[in-house]
């Protein structure tokens, strides 16, 4: 049967073009993929190699030990005390249930893909909405600090001191976006959340602690056996998107894809000053954050465009984190649209933030960094000022929301007569 045939039966069996052209889109392109691996063998052992290298050397010890604590802290109930305790907070600040300070605070130790897991399974059971999962995921998903702090300010660059800065430009452009999400969500009523009283926080305390009752029929040596080998399962998934993303960056090279693209680039790239040698990284950042940055900080471009790339690399997160993310919110309805549109709104917030913050940076910090030339300060000026006015107008609609959440709240709970 033609092609054309089988397109035609297709569309009319899924209903729509896009339905019934998807199958032999993803089709094409695991053949050209599988091609490749044929074509340059040699390539892709090295580029497993690398890609297993880095999983074993970077992913594997930051995220295995956050990856059993959380599990058993979720089984044991903590999750659910630690939701009573801090819901006061994070309904004022995000719009989300109070369950979701535990993955906040796991976002700042650990970072992603370890928050859409953890997100996935509040929203299994029930202790989320479909949107407050969604925009958890959205503003969660962190680099690991251990990453920024270890393998990019002294693994790449050899500079312990710039880890700070490059960690708290990401976190706070992170919270920025997860401030934004909340005035654009959708307003829910307090009287859903806020009819608990003190006699109600005290029986779920009681329930929390019931909630161990269940290693009374099994031992906790059971409960951890099984916790680590959710762990280790989880963390083998994530080492083969590596893996996979890894190969696909190289067969890309090899086959002159990539070099194509960095040729139609490069002349956009010197019209705005920007160093050449930086698109190579920004274009294998869009595929995976390690390899990118790691081209960063091998590239002759300044300091300050270092950074820039680098802090657009880390909000962005790379297709690999996209596919884990993608891949841990299977089994639930949570969409990964939200957490894609924040990723897009953070590279340009990122980007912004850094220009504004680089001059605070001491001088032994910036002693081999070069400030733009000085036919470029004016704009480099004008990018200042344009920050400066954005995070004042950010800041004043946060505060003034904020202010009006917590108002509402305590009249709610009756500590302010109105």
């Amino acid at each position: 049967m033609p092609l054309r045939h089988l397109l035609i039966i297709k569309i009319k069996q899924a209903g729509s073009f896009r339905e019934a052209a998807a199958p032999f889109f993803w089709l094409i392109l695991c053949l050209a993929f599988g091609t490749g691996m044929v074509c340059f063998p040699a390539v892709v052992f090295t580029a497993a190699k690398r890609g297993l290298q880095t999983w074993w050397e970077i992913v594997l010890p930051s995220l295995l030990p956050f990856f059993i604590i959380s599990e058993l802290l979720m089984n044991l109930g903590f999750v659910s005390l630690l939701g009573r305790i801090l819901e006061p907070v994070m309904k004022p600040l995000f719009n989300l249930p109070g369950c979701s300070g535990f993955i906040l605070v796991v976002s700042y130790l650990s970072g992603s893909p370890l928050c859409a897991i953890l997100t996935a399974r509040l929203r299994k059971a029930d202790l989320c909405s479909k949107e407050e999962g969604e925009r958890l995921v959205a503003f969660t998903s962190n680099a690991s600090p251990l990453f920024m702090l270890g393998a990019v300010s002294v693994g790449m660059f050899g500079n312990p001191t710039l880890g700070p800065f490059i960690a708290l430009i990401h976190y706070v452009s992170n919270l920025s976006c997860g401030f934004l999400l909340k005035l654009f969500a959708k307003a829910k009523p307090y009287k859903r959340e806020i009819k608990r009283n003190r006699s109600r926080l005290n029986c779920s305390i009681k329930d929390v602690f019931k909630g161990c009752s269940h290693l009374k029929g099994s031992s906790f040596g059971s409960l951890l056996g099984e916790t680590v080998r959710n762990a280790s399962t989880t963390l083998l998934t994530i080492g083969g998107f590596i893996t996979l993303f890894s190969v696909l960056i190289e067969i890309m090279q090899a086959t002159g894809i990539f070099p194509l693209i960095i040729k139609l680039l490069v002349p956009f790239a010197r019209m705005s000053n920007i160093d050449a040698s930086l698109v190579r990284s920004l274009l294998y950042g869009f595929f995976e954050m390690t390899v990118g940055i790691n081209e960063a900080s091998k590239s002759s471009g300044s300091l300050l465009q270092q950074l820039i790339v680098i802090e657009a690399i880390l909000a962005w997160n790379g297709l690999s984190i996209h596919a884990q993310i993608a891949g841990m919110m299977l089994g639930t309805d949570l969409s990964i649209f939200p957490y894609l549109t924040t990723r897009i709104l953070q590279v340009p917030l990122a980007v912004l933030l850094t220009y504004l913050f680089f001059p605070l940076l001491s001088r032994q910090h910036i002693a081999t960094a070069t400030y733009p030339p000085a036919s470029d300060r004016i704009w480099y000026n004008l990018t200042l000022t344009l920050c400066a006015v954005f995070l004042l107008l950010v800041l004043s609609l946060a505060v003034c929301y904020f202010g009006k959440s917590v108002f509402e709240y305590c009249r709610q709970k009756k500590y302010i007569i109105h």
